[in-house]
């Protein structure tokens, strides 16, 4: 009875209920997650909101980790799967048998021709925020400020376990369970409630980047999303999606753990200025993802099952 209402409402209002998950998710992941934390280290809850607001230090790095696994799993992957469940087929997106192999080659592929396209995108970011308003720009900057922070702190590694405990919950995770939540379930409602693929992708990019609240990386990140919703799309699966998604997050953790906080600031946060190398990655990007898109429209999985009403 329950699940026939949700699946009989308007797709926006499905969407809306969505996001409602999620927040109750986040809230939940925050407030379990310190508690526990403070629990394990025998801090008061006081003491455990300064710790996780210092990521610098050793265990400001665990409390991290732990705060941002414990979110990706209750604010995404388990409000995604409570949607699955309530709204049944208007939601993921499946395919008729086993996807080829090939289709997951190429999620690696794109990953590393999106490298070049992410640094211009972000520069140019930059540029148009100086249009904004002063205001809207100091809150960017104080936002930007904070996830560097948390980033730099994430990306220092004094310990052995540090390595593989941040790529799963750096890239393992947030691949996984943002895939499910943004590709598998905002992307199919926005389609169905506009009634083209097309609007599906390019909204709920937006969405997944104004929710990592990282204005200075918006349009990267947009357009990074809107390129693993097409890969959903043409493929009729998540997983090429999940796959790119975890290469471009895996790709930062692992040059962090091999050049150290020195390339985390110089290549993540200052953006330095192109050198030869980058100009003939950048023109073997363009060539490579060239022949992608070709062979990724050549090869679009005709049976696969979109949850829309309509494809424009």
């Amino acid at each position: 009875m329950i699940r026939t209402a949700f699946q009989t409402i308007h797709p926006f209002v499905q969407l809306i209920f969505f996001f409602c998950l999620m927040l109750t998710g986040l809230g939940l992941a925050s407030g379990l997650g310190l508690l526990g934390m403070a629990q394990w280290s025998g801090q008061s809850m006081e003491a455990a909101i300064r710790t996780m607001s210092a990521p610098d230090s050793p265990l400001g790095r665990t409390y991290n980790l732990v705060l941002n696994s414990a979110n990706q799993l209750l604010s995404f992957a388990a409000a995604a799967l409570a949607a699955r469940y309530l709204f049944k087929d208007q939601t993921m997106v499946t395919s008729r048998g086993p996807l080829p192999r090939t289709w997951l080659i190429w999620a690696v592929v794109f990953a590393w021709c999106a490298q070049p396209f992410i640094d211009i995108t972000y520069r140019l970011n930059g540029e148009l925020l100086q249009f904004l308003p002063a205001d809207w720009v100091r809150a960017a900057d104080s936002f930007e400020a904070m996830a560097q922070q948390v980033t730099l702190g994430l990306l220092t590694f004094d310990s052995a376990w540090q390595f593989p405990a941040t790529l799963v919950a750096v890239a393992f995770l947030p691949a996984v369970c943002e895939e499910l939540a943004f590709r598998g379930v905002v992307q199919p409602l926005i389609a169905r409630w506009t009634g083209s693929i097309h609007w599906g992708v390019w909204i709920s990019a937006v969405l997944f980047s104004a929710i990592h609240m990282q204005f200075h990386g918006f349009l990267p990140r947009m357009i990074l999303g809107a390129g693993l919703g097409y890969l959903v799309v043409y493929s009729g699966s998540l997983w090429p999606a999940v796959i790119a998604h975890f290469c471009n997050n895996a790709a930062a953790v692992i040059m962090a753990a091999l050049y150290g906080p020195t390339w985390v600031e110089e290549e993540m946060v200052a953006m330095g200025a192109w050198e030869s190398p980058d100009y003939v990655m950048a023109v073997m990007a363009v060539i490579i993802g060239g022949f992608g898109v070709k062979w990724v429209i050549q090869n679009s999985t005709k049976g696969s099952k979109h949850p829309t009403t309509k494809s424009t």
